[in-house]
């Protein structure tokens, strides 16, 4: 700013100058420039440096004017965007414990997870002995047989009954007929019966069914070269008159050592 203010000056004192100098040479005071003296415009000047800048004083502030009058309020802004989310909050401490209502009870909840079992109570003292029962009766009837083969056999058919050559045990009323293999119940009761049956290795199959008044109760099986030894075993109620014997289809094989055996003993009776 200072430096404009001293080119301003130093333009307008050489305008002065000019004028002075022009007025100096016209031939007629009373004619000005305009009209018979004033030659061609000389070539502008190449412009002076800049000035030193002046070393007037700063002034004294002033004294701070009065305030202003209160102005007008003004218009309600836009609603800002929502700020994040500050951090939760410390857990505050527990209230005390309001006085007890007096509206009426409600309605029973659900129940619960059922809670872990608790440990184990110490033995208690044993009971008093109680009184001795009556003697039952005991039943002396048996029955129970084992009977086997001696030599080999080929059923004519599939499935025929499996005869036997020899009882190696038959209690006492036992009915077991060897020619078809079938054992009679005389003593009703829960029976064991249980097979066993050697394939010869010239068959290739051997299947022996434990039957029942004509129905199957176990089976087992092979279908195989070779020898093979076929067995299960059945736990089963007999009335009195039921009958079991066992059927093949497929070769069997025995000798004097019986390979194959046909057992049956009373658990108890019914």
């Amino acid at each position: 700013m200072k430096i404009t203010i001293a080119v301003a000056i130093v333009l307008a004192f050489m305008q002065v100058q000019f004028l002075v100098a022009t007025a100096a040479v016209s031939p007629d005071p009373g004619l000005t420039c305009n009209s018979c003296c004033q030659g061609p415009a000389g070539i502008p000047g190449i412009p002076g440096s800049n000035g030193n800048h002046g070393q007037g004083l700063v002034g004294q502030r002033g004294d701070a004017g009065s305030p202003g009058e209160v102005g007008q309020p003004g218009v309600k802004g836009d609603k800002g965007s929502d700020g994040l989310g500050g951090e939760p909050g410390a857990k505050g401490d527990y209230g005390l414990k309001g006085d007890q209502g007096l509206g009426q009870p409600g309605k029973q909840g659900p129940q619960g997870l059922h809670g872990m079992d608790g440990l184990k109570g110490e033995r208690g003292e044993p009971g008093p002995a109680g009184q001795t029962g009556e003697a039952g009766e005991c039943s002396t009837r048996r029955s129970a047989f084992n009977a086997v083969r001696n030599t080999n056999f080929n059923p004519p058919s599939n499935y025929d009954p499996l005869p036997f050559e020899e009882l190696l045990f038959s209690e006492e009323g036992t009915d077991f007929k060897l020619n078809n293999g079938t054992f009679t119940c005389n003593v009703p009761g829960v029976y064991v019966l249980m097979f066993s049956v050697q394939k010869p290795s010239s068959g290739s199959y051997l299947w022996v069914k434990l039957m029942k008044n004509g129905n199957t109760i176990v089976i087992g099986g092979v279908n195989d070269a070779d020898y093979h030894q076929v067995s299960n075993i059945a736990v089963i109620p007999l009335h009195f008159g039921d009958q079991v014997h066992l059927a093949v289809y497929g070769q069997v094989y025995s000798d004097s050592d019986h390979y194959t055996s046909f057992t049956g003993f009373m658990l108890y009776e019914i």
